[in-house]
């Protein structure tokens, strides 16, 4: 069979080595000897004929040849008598989730969601914050986040297993997450001016296929509205799980009927929606409205977790159950978390919350983790970012112990 290079593989700048699919919205970056190869399907060829192009030995033609195979499947490379129109791809946002990162969390693998495998952490963004009220900015926490940790990390993989080699924590004297594979799928697809729910549905479909690869979803946010879609899909997934809310407010407001919950409400919907078998709040300051009592719901707020310690606090986590972690950054003091849509003073500092997730990780089973609300636009020289990703790391940390 022929094949050539789909007519909606494009790139905004031929020496920059990133082409993009404007259907399925993958951007890839290739090197120059891809392009190279790529070019040779200017004009419909058999892989034969390309091959035959090519300077390489046995081995080298193989490798080759699986790689063409992967480009058919990413429909860069299409059959010659395919015919390309709108009609056969529906509407974008129905047929494509995901947007592939150019860089990634951690240096690690980019992975499209039918290419998952035996993944052990799988990386997701949702640069979605038209929920919040307060400062809009907490779409650009994902990418910046990526830049940021791509560029003080390298992930290095075991050539035979493909598992990470890890990285010395100088903190805690050993190799962490050594002998774990990671990967990232991208951001959940936006499409500027779409409601609320077709967004969050997208949101659901995405979650629910990382979930059903069996890895560990760290998902980066956004605002802490996203949560409400993610909670569906592993509530489909698991069925009854507890939630872990850390966070500076309760975002238990009220909800207005046919109005989409904002970041402000999304654990009212939440309990509306009975998505949480039971749902602790940790580290909630200030004045909060009227106090809920319910059987499924418990706060521990920052007062309580100073006066009577964290470790009694988080004996009140039943064993027994799987435990979805939801954390707002703002959880924080913005001295040290800044970049925060929602501020509010006197908070928890870094160690305080890296001892309480420690805890938190030890005494039930984690079963993924969304972190929302770091807002580079309102950041300073980058340092809620930076702490957002040392979070990430302590927790991932601490459940691959």
């Amino acid at each position: 069979m022929r094949y050539r290079v789909s007519r909606f593989v494009v790139t905004t700048d031929p020496q920059s080595g990133v082409i993009q699919h404007t259907k399925t919205g993958d951007r890839l970056s290739v090197s120059e000897e891809t392009l190279k190869l790529l070019s040779l399907f200017s004009e419909p060829k058999t892989f034969e004929e390309v091959l035959s192009c090519v300077s390489s030995d046995e081995k080298g033609r193989l490798e080759i040849a699986g790689f063409l195979k992967q480009l058919v499947d990413e429909k860069i490379l299409i059959p010659e008598k395919e015919i390309e129109e709108w009609t056969n791809w529906g509407v974008l946002t129905d047929k494509v989730l995901v947007e592939s990162p150019l860089r990634t969390f951690f240096s690690c693998p980019r992975r499209s969601l039918t290419a998952l495998e035996d993944e052990d952490i799988i990386f997701l963004g949702v640069p979605f914050d038209l929920g919040t009220t307060g400062y809009p900015g907490a779409r650009f926490g994902p990418d910046k986040m990526r830049g940021l940790s791509s560029d003080a990390f390298e992930y290095h993989a075991d050539i035979l297993t493909g598992k990470c080699k890890g990285w010395f924590s100088a903190g805690k004297d050993k190799t962490i997450l050594e002998g774990v594979k990671m990967a990232d799928v991208g951001n959940v697809l936006l499409q500027v001016g779409e409601n609320f729910e077709r967004f969050y549905n997208r949101v659901d479909q995405v979650v629910r296929q990382v979930i059903a690869r069996g890895g560990f979803p760290v998902i980066v946010g956004g605002d802490h509205s996203c949560s409400y879609p993610i909670l569906r899909a592993v509530k489909e997934q698991y069925g009854s799980v507890s939630v872990i809310h850390i966070d500076a407010h309760t975002d238990l407001g009220e909800t207005i009927p046919d109005i989409s919950n904002n970041h402000g409400n999304v654990f009212t919907k939440v309990r509306e929606e009975n998505l949480a078998h039971h749902l602790h709040q940790f580290g909630v300051r200030g004045c909060i409205g009227k106090k809920l009592i319910a059987s499924d719901y418990s706060l521990h707020s920052l007062e309580d977790l100073k006066r009577d310690g964290i470790g009694k606090a988080v004996t009140s986590l039943n064993q027994s159950q799987p435990y979805y972690l939801s954390l707002d950054i703002d959880v924080l003091d913005p001295v040290f978390a800044p970049g925060t849509g929602t501020p509010i003073t006197n908070g928890m500092n870094p160690e305080m919350l890296f001892d309480l997730l420690s805890s938190v990780a030890r005494r039930v089973k984690l079963i993924g983790c969304d972190i929302v609300e770091v807002n580079p636009m309102l950041d300073r020289n980058n340092q809620t970012s930076e702490l957002a990703l040392s979070t990430i790391f302590h927790i991932l940390s601490e459940v691959f112990r």
